[in-house]
């Protein structure tokens, strides 16, 4: 059978034509702000979009951009040259660990506008010539900037890696253990016993920290370095919540469509950081709150009364602890929340106090224990109640699958109908799965399976732009059970 190419006639002016268009919608939405005009990246001065929602239109004009620019650069240049460059990128993570370890954006802070390469690197106590280097290739993929020969600059980029952002704690999660790990997946993948395994001992990360262990074992305190990093690994969650923005739940799902007085379990919700934020939002829903006991105590006792105290005044809200792999939720509610990460609660709850509820949970989780979860819940549900995952929900590459009926509605051609680049995130995260907890992050296909297997019906995928709600109902036709 011969195979025919996609023809590329025309998808250049195509993929101009989508970079003018989104970039045009970036800039109306900036043009509406209280700076209105797009920051250079040498402005390290936060914008006021910086801290604010990313709209749906907005979010969508940046992923087609990124997407269609890289798109762009790979279909004009010789794919030997681009390969080249990719095998390359390797030392971009090097870089910025050595930045993060030795705390250049905060020494650069001292004089914002250039310091030398010589007095920055007697500051940092590292040699002048690797560091100026260093910097130099950071530099010139837009992070930090060269002001003159050997000055070098924060800049838009460089400042969110200061040590005060929780943002430099996630960085350096994945610039440290985790790329240490990823060098030794094709070990691992070659391995007869290994690489067949989904066994949380039998990782990337276990062949290259050599401990015998789950990563969640090390954190918890293993051993002192396990303790370090599993600390860092909780206070860096809170910037990839913001980064990721997370909170898009509250806008992106229809919340104020539900009774008024209907009831919403947030299971696994750590000390309730979208519960509360749903709480202001939405005045007349109820709320219950279910975590590990330690997180639910902080959450009662001086989380909620400083954060949202009417809620509590009100009695609209509800907490109580629970063991999601043993025991069912609060029965009864409307809506049932399930966020990732949950598997994370039994790591960082001990750690530090963090935002999780059924989000994020079911990907740290092979399928059994995904059924086994989703199984409790029902066993909590009414007849109308729905069950919410808020998780990423991938998406595959190719248009074939996307005009078939995806759940997606598919990127403008002729961008990967994935978006490409532009959601490119999410399967990173599949792969940090992979490398460090031999789990997985799940398409929708696979969310429905597990759904099927719970006895739970799917009803709808709301795209949230970054993330995505499965909606469940309970499956009547499998009874009680």
């Amino acid at each position: 059978m011969t195979i025919t190419p996609s023809s590329s006639n025309g998808q250049v002016p195509a993929l101009v034509a989508l970079i003018t268009n989104a970039a045009k919608v970036i800039e109306a939405h900036y043009s509406k702000s209280a700076k209105p005009f797009v920051p250079s990246l040498d402005d390290v001065t936060p914008h006021p979009l910086d801290s604010e929602m990313t709209s749906p239109g907005l979010r969508e004009a940046v992923q087609i951009l990124e997407g269609a620019c890289a798109q762009l650069s790979a279909t004009v240049a010789r794919p030997n040259h681009t390969m080249l460059n990719r095998v390359m990128q390797i030392y971009e993570p090097g870089c910025l660990h050595v930045v993060l370890t030795f705390k250049i954006p905060d020494i650069l802070q001292e004089k914002p506008l250039g310091m030398h390469i010589s007095e920055l690197s007697s500051k940092a106590g590292i040699n002048e010539g690797k560091l100026g280097r260093i910097l130099r290739l950071l530099a010139s993929k837009h992070i930090f900037r060269e002001v003159s020969k050997d000055v070098f600059a924060n800049n838009r980029l460089s400042v969110q890696l200061l040590s005060s952002n929780p943002l430099s704690s996630i960085a350096m999660h994945f610039t440290d253990e985790n790329n240490k790990a990823v060098t030794l997946l094709a070990d691992v993948l070659a391995d007869p016993d290994w690489g067949d395994s989904l066994a949380v001992e039998k990782t990337a990360w276990n062949k290259s920290s050599g401990y015998s262990g789950s990563l969640f074992r090390f954190f918890e305190g293993a051993t002192p370095e396990g303790a370090k990093q599993g600390a860092r690994f909780g206070l860096g969650m809170m910037g990839w919540g913001n980064a990721i923005e997370a909170n898009a739940v509250i806008n992106g799902f229809p919340w104020g469509g539900l009774a008024p007085g209907a009831t919403v379990c947030d299971v696994g919700g750590g000390i309730g950081h979208i519960t509360i934020q749903l709480a202001k939002a939405y005045p007349e829903l109820r709320l219950k709150l279910q975590d590990l006991p330690d997180r639910i105590v902080q959450a009662e006792t001086e989380v909620w009364p400083k954060e949202c105290p009417e809620a509590i005044a009100n009695q609209r809200i509800e907490f109580k602890a629970i063991d999601f792999l043993a025991e069912p939720p609060i029965e009864g509610c409307d809506v049932y929340y399930v966020r990732a990460f949950l598997n994370l609660t039994r790591l960082i709850y001990s750690l530090l106090a963090r935002t999780i509820q059924l989000k994020n949970i079911m990907h740290d989780w092979p399928t059994k224990e995904c059924i086994q979860i989703l199984r409790n819940v029902r066993k909590a549900l009414k007849p109308d109640s729905r069950v919410l995952i808020h998780e990423y929900v991938l998406a595959h590459a190719d248009r074939k699958s996307a005009d078939a009926g995806s759940a997606f509605t598919p990127a403008p051609e002729p961008l990967l109908p994935n978006y490409g680049v532009g959601r490119i995130r999410q399967y990173n995260l599949d792969l940090d799965m992979m490398v460090m907890l031999n789990s997985k992050e799940r398409t929708l296909d696979e969310f429905i399976d597990i759904g099927e297997k719970s006895g739970l019906s799917f009803v709808k995928l709301w795209d949230l732009g970054e993330m995505g709600v499965v909606e469940f109902r309970r499956d009547c036709a499998d009874g009680d059970n």
